[in-house]
């Protein structure tokens, strides 16, 4: 009996030898799992950074539709608010004083420069520079919300009475806010990490426009409160 468990356990240890991997193979195996991590995890940390931005987006657009709606319920509609006939410093004070009662600010930056930090000239998304330099410019009233985004106000653009202004796809606008969803980190992009919105008399509207890398990336934000992603960067 004792003879039969001794072969049966060389016939074991033989069984484990063939099935053993050697030491190359081990670090054939490592190696193809490296390649196939090193492609896909770009992709994962690419697909995860959109999804925070995507909630960040959605999430400061609502925080600004309730501070809208806030203000409309104080101070009847945005028509009907005390507000210049020009895109100019006192106008964009005017206009930003109806928002921000409601908001949880962390730095109230009026418009003085150097406040949010800019140093250069937003892009678009089809890689071209605007003209100009939101931090410095006067006649945007620039705010740090508690989270650590900035938002940038103004009112209509010169040549056109209060909330009488087409833009954005939109007739009757009274004014335009801009957000940036984590501050002044780069890229600092239209359609990427800042986004507009529109305010008209009775509501908040997304710019309407494409979204895609050949544009502006002005219509990013309509993007991506209808569709929850943002593919249109692939």
């Amino acid at each position: 009996v004792n003879f039969a468990r001794f072969l049966h356990f060389l016939k074991c240890s033989n069984i484990m030898k063939r099935c053993a991997f050697t030491l190359a193979e081990v670090l054939i195996t490592l190696g193809i799992i490296g390649v196939v991590a090193a492609m896909t995890l770009p992709v994962v940390i690419n697909n995860h950074r959109e999804q925070v931005t995507v909630a960040k987006a959605k999430k400061i657009y609502s925080i600004i539709n309730q501070a809208f709606l806030l203000s409309v319920n104080d101070n009847g509609p945005a028509d009907e608010w005390t507000v210049g006939n020009s895109a100019s410093q006192l106008t964009a004070t005017q206009f930003a004083s109806y928002f921000t009662p409601y908001l949880k600010i962390s730095k109230d930056c009026g418009t003085n420069s150097g406040c949010i930090g800019y140093t250069q000239k937003m892009m678009f998304l089809n890689g071209n520079i605007t003209n100009m330099n939101y931090d410095t410019d006067n006649r945007y009233y620039k705010i740090i919300l508690s989270d650590g985004s900035y938002i940038w106000i103004r009112a209509t653009y010169t040549g056109y009475n209060y909330c009488n202004a087409p833009e954005g796809g939109h007739n009757n606008v009274c004014g335009v806010i801009f957000f940036d969803v984590n501050g002044s980190k780069v890229p600092n992009t239209l359609g990427i990490d800042i986004f507009n919105m529109l305010i008209k008399a009775n509501q908040v509207s997304p710019v309407i426009g494409d979204c895609n890398k050949e544009n502006t990336g002005s219509g990013c934000l309509n993007y991506i409160l209808q569709n929850g992603n943002m593919k249109y960067l692939h």
